[in-house]
């Protein structure tokens, strides 16, 4: 009996500590609490207490390392969180940073589910130096980082750790118009070091999601996030020289001054709704495309997208194949967009131009787009979406449908249909898209199945689809055995990933099956080992391609990172000399990057892209003189001084060589160095000032009379600059 009594007390007292933990009710702030409050000790009526964090990773469910608090409140216009983080103050890494550039450092989380809807979340992570960043969280889809919002952050280190505190603008949130707001919850914190990731309340690595696992909290009276409008305008001021030698027997230098205003705005209805207007879209002319390999590849590569307009609230129109690419759209001159939520439905709606959509300077492609969702339970979504792209006697229009099914706590399914017809003149085509995916997330298994159907003439003008004309099958498996009693490795696992695809007509095109074993370790350590054997049919020929790769980094020390990948692999000339059929050779690649960071505020980033082509004894059909078919290299160096949160400079040095053989490849030999130098002053996401200055040096040389181009082996032509100054504040009425 004395057995069973205590078995019921203590479940009676795990059930009142769930329901405690799952209902939260969170207190008025009686002043708005302040950071040196908590620097020496916890103020009185600082919040609602929360503590005893697990660790998601690496161990999942274990107590957390060290020892950290936080503290929820509210009042009238903001929501309150200020974290007390216990650690050695010489093991703590961070770093004095622009916003949302803390990446390597030790951090706190805050996730609020404002709609309670167990899908989705706003994300907001503070470094111990108050360095902010803040994301949006839909379950299904990767963090959407591109969402900015106006919130306070400071942060401070102390003898025995770090102090944090948040300030959430109400304003800055979209909730259900309510008497009591009912929100989702949680915090968390990163030890980088240890690649510790806990978690209260703890949220577990063992089910598919995160929003579900959140717990409950309470807010007992109404809030309103008041007047929300804001206008957002800029101007660019620039002057650029350039020299045009698409002709290189006809170079012609273009000089370009250009002054240029443009507008955001935004107004808020009823607190869960959003209209937004673009006058002139800021164009993002300031910052540049991360370096990539793009040359001699079969499909298309991916630049994300980095205008404003474009990024805020894209997470809306998320669909699992992406059916809109705001990067198809080039030029827009005005636009209007449409996004809010409404007891279980989400819904958004866009109306743009594009005066860049084709060659005639004249003409202006008008496109609209409609999404809507509904979430039918906490397990089922459904949603649809709408695309109509019209461009003189040119209209391409998709619709298509999506679902999202949890079946329990480690399956989740997604599918898309979609439907599509062109109509150019008086010729019409239709087309159509359909997927199904089934994910597996356990502590020992992840599991990852992928049907993807699109026919050759869906229409693709605003959507990503690298391929058309395919049945794709993919699967991407993993088991992870976990190592709890070592000081440094945390995991060893085993991967297979194969990918098949055939034609529209069942024809098969090519298939890949990798091979390979992981170890994870402490200090952001990783090393993965792959074996490949491929198929690829081209130009009605066929090719039997094997190789391997190797992926690898550690930040073991704070102050240096490195991460590489590596490998060996047969590959197809895309490109052949004029005459020469595509033949297969040995293709090589290597991607480096180095991160150092000997002082808070200073860093030096180095990025090294290198992948060539050989021919071998099998490669037949072409010369024999040089084995070489090209050799690739970009090398970029960045390094960054940051004074303070707000202020910094960055200088970028951009090298490029591509050395072609002219026998055996079209691609065109050259060299280019692109020199960048920028100041920035950022107050907040939407008000800065950035200045710059950019030069570009290629190995050329203007000869003659008349003048044309010549190649050297020397960058000793200019052959363009810039200056610019760019000017936007944001006004919050």
């Amino acid at each position: 009996m004395l057995k069973k009594l205590v078995i019921a007390l203590g479940l009676s007292f795990l059930m009142s500590t769930a329901i405690a933990q799952s209902n939260l009710q969170i207190p008025r702030a009686q002043s708005a609490p302040q950071l040196s409050d908590f620097v020496s000790g916890v103020p009185a009526n600082a919040g609602l207490k929360i503590q005893d964090f697990k660790q998601r990773s690496p161990g999942d469910g274990t107590p957390a390392s060290q020892e950290t608090s936080a503290y929820l409140s509210y009042d009238d216009t903001h929501f309150y969180a200020v974290f007390v983080a216990k650690d050695d103050p010489a093991l703590i890494r961070a770093r004095i940073a622009k916003r949302e550039d803390f990446v390597g450092d030790d951090f706190v989380i805050l996730e609020l589910d404002t709609f309670h809807d167990k899908r989705r979340s706003f994300t907001f992570f503070v470094n111990p130096h108050g360095v902010q960043l803040d994301s949006k969280r839909t379950e299904g889809f990767d963090p959407d980082d591109n969402f900015d919002t106006q919130w306070e952050s400071e942060g401070q280190l102390t003898a025995d750790g770090y102090v944090t505190r948040l300030a959430i603008p109400l304003k800055s949130l979209r909730f259900k118009n309510a008497d009591v707001q009912t929100w989702g919850v949680a915090v968390g914190r990163v030890i980088a070091r240890l690649n510790e990731e806990s978690f209260w309340p703890h949220i577990t690595k063992q089910m598919a999601g995160i929003v579900p696992q959140f717990a409950t909290m309470t807010i007992p009276e109404k809030l309103s996030a008041g007047r929300n409008a804001q206008l957002n305008p800029f101007v660019y001021i620039g002057n650029s020289r350039a020299l045009n030698t698409d002709d290189a027997g006809k170079p012609l230098w273009q000089q370009d001054s250009k002054v240029q205003f443009g507008l955001d705005a935004k107004w808020v209805l009823g607190d869960a709704s959003a209209i937004d207007l673009t006058i002139k879209p800021d164009f993002s002319e300031v910052e540049s495309d991360e370096p990539q390999i793009v040359i001699d590849k079969r499909y298309e590569v991916l630049f994300p997208e980095k205008r404003p307009f474009f990024l805020e609230n894209a997470s809306f129109f998320q669909t699992p194949n992406s059916l809109f690419f705001s990067r198809r759209i080039s030029q827009p001159q005005a636009g209007m967009r449409l996004t809010g939520r409404s007891g279980s439905w989400a819904y958004g709606g866009l109306l743009i131009d594009d005066q860049a959509a084709s060659e005639d300077i004249d003409a202006t492609a008008h496109i609209a787009m409609a999404r809507v969702q509904n979430d039918v339970n906490h397990d089922v979504s459904l949603g649809g979406l709408v695309t109509d792209r019209r461009l003189a006697d040119t209209r391409d229009s998709v619709a298509g449908i999506d679902g999202r099914y949890q079946l329990d706590e480690n399956w989740i399914f997604q599918m898309q249909l979609a439907r599509s017809q062109t109509q150019r003149g008086e010729i019409s085509e239709r087309g159509h898209l359909n997927f199904l995916e089934a994910k597996h997330h356990g502590k020992h298994l992840e599991l990852l199945l992928k049907y993807l159907d699109i026919s050759q003439h869906f229409a693709d003008s605003l959507a990503f689809l690298p391929r058309t004309d395919v049945k794709q099958l993919k699967q991407e498996a993993k088991y992870l055995w976990h190592v709890e009693d070592h000081d440094h490795l945390q995991k060893l696992g085993a991967v297979l990933n194969t990918d098949v695809a055939r034609n529209q007509q069942n024809q098969l095109q090519d298939w890949t099956i990798n091979l390979g074993m992981l170890a994870e370790a402490s200090r952001d350590s990783w090393l993965e080992v792959f074996t490949r054997q491929a198929f690829e049919k081209y130009e009605r020929r066929e090719y039997r391609k094997q190789g391997w790769l190797v992926n690898a980094g550690s930040s073991w020390f704070d102050w240096l990172s490195a991460m590489t990948e590596f490998g060996i692999m047969d590959s197809i000339n895309y490109t052949p000399a004029q005459g020469l059929p595509s033949f297969m050779g040995r293709g090589r690649s290597v991607d480096l990057t180095l991160t150092f960071k000997p002082h808070p505020r200073w860093r030096l980033e180095e990025k090294l892209l290198w992948n060539d082509l050989q021919t071998t004894h099998q490669t037949s059909g072409v010369p024999t003189d040089s084995r070489s078919v090209y050799r690739n290299v970009m090398w970029r160096t960045k390094l960054s001084y940051q004074h303070n949160r707000f202020l910094g400079v960055r200088v970028i040095a951009d090298y490029h060589q591509l050395a072609s053989n002219p026998r055996l490849s079209a691609l065109p030999s050259g060299k280019q160095l692109n020199t960048d130098l920028q100041i920035s002053y950022m107050l907040s996401p939407g008000t800065s000032v950035i200045a710059g200055y950019g030069n570009r040096q290629e190995n050329l040389a203007l000869i003659g009379n008349p003048q044309h181009l010549q190649r050297t082996e020397d960058l000793s032509l200019r052959t363009g600059r810039r200056a610019f100054v760019k000017l936007n504040y944001l006004y919050q009425l």
